[in-house]
């Protein structure tokens, strides 16, 4: 088996654990929260064989609904527009909404490949507008305005079903996030596996976003007790020093700290302080630490307000899906 086989397979797994904006499964576990995180054991030791067998899409995906735990039957075209819906909504540039629809139609797609001995291909909370809504749901949303923004929702998502993002003429794993810290991240310093569409690219549009950066007060007294219960081992002496030494990727998130007696990934303290994503700053002053962070979500693939941006400059949606994931290929779906 190739290794690409087996990084696509482990991202995949790993990514069950990340996507906060889209349905990526976990298969057969079910964690219900919005940006589930990840055990320290998520990613597999071993290669697992990808799945070779033929792909015959029946224009239909099997959803797994996180609320009500029953799997439901759902066209392409209403889950498309459920994603857009719930992604970025109607009043994002219109090839940006495009592109978002032909990556969350080519994840799905995806999905659907691997998970085809499995009772649904993927899981969402629609009502929850997590991974996609329905109609319903969008009109309780939008209200009197509802015909005005479906419409636009409904013409990029009938648009973008036109094309499925592909690599090696397989659906892409086309994941997306909200805001990158202004590079996007790669799924090999995410998640542990590389995916050769999946690497840090320039997002130079999400430093301009009014929620690009945000601040979050925690005690030391919670710091402590919420550190400690991860197998820090802290004592409470010098918190000044207790988040120095983090080591950052490339593309300048978080990769780990060590604090006490424990090694922490971005990741992990991103999850016990409920922080946005993995880009972020500590500082310390009466006995309270203030993280500053950057951006939202895990980082990679394509970033939403990202894609805005380059749509508000002129860009296609084609244009927007060639860089968020490069060497990919956009082919016509029949």
């Amino acid at each position: 088996m190739s290794k690409f086989r087996a990084s696509i397979i482990a991202v995949t797994l790993a990514a069950m654990f990340f996507i906060p904006l889209s349905a990526i499964p976990k298969t057969p576990d079910i964690n219900v929260e919005k940006e589930p995180p990840p055990s320290e054991n998520s990613y597999p030791e071993t290669e697992a064989e990808f799945l070779e067998e033929p792909f015959f899409p029946e224009g239909t995906f099997r959803i797994f609904d996180l609320e009500t735990e029953t799997v439901s039957e759902v066209p392409f075209s209403d889950y498309v527009k459920g994603a857009i819906a719930s992604e970025m909504g109607a009043d994002f540039e219109f090839e940006a909404l495009v592109a978002q629809g032909v990556a969350a139609f080519s994840c799905g797609l995806y999905q659907q490949k691997i998970h085809f001995a499995a009772d649904y291909d993927f899981s969402a909370a629609p009502d929850k507008k997590l991974g996609y809504m329905t109609e319903e749901k969008a009109r309780e949303i939008y209200g009197k305005n509802f015909d005005e923004k479906w419409s636009v929702i409904s013409a990029a998502a009938e648009k973008a079903m036109n094309y499925v993002l592909t690599y090696e003429g397989e659906p892409a794993l086309a994941v997306y996030h909200a805001i990158s810290n202004g590079t996007t991240e790669s799924s090999e310093n995410a998640w542990g596996g590389a995916v050769p569409y999946l690497v840090s690219v320039k997002s130079p549009g999400d430093i301009l976003s009014p929620d690009y950066e945000t601040t979050l007060s925690v005690s030391k007294k919670d710091a402590l007790e919420i550190l400690n219960k991860n197998g820090a081992g802290l004592n409470g002496s010098y918190p000044e020093e207790w988040f120095e030494g983090a080591e950052r990727t490339e593309a300048g998130y978080v990769d780990k700290i060590i604090i006490g007696a424990a090694t922490f990934s971005g990741e992990k303290l991103r999850n016990i302080f409920n922080l946005r994503s993995t880009d972020f700053d500590v500082s310390y002053k009466d006995d309270e630490f203030i993280f500053t962070v950057r951006g939202y979500g895990h980082g990679v693939g394509l970033s939403q307000v990202g894609a805005n941006y380059m749509a508000k400059e002129g860009a296609d949606f084609r244009e927007i899906l060639s860089h968020y994931y490069p060497g990919t290929e956009l082919k016509d779906y029949s």
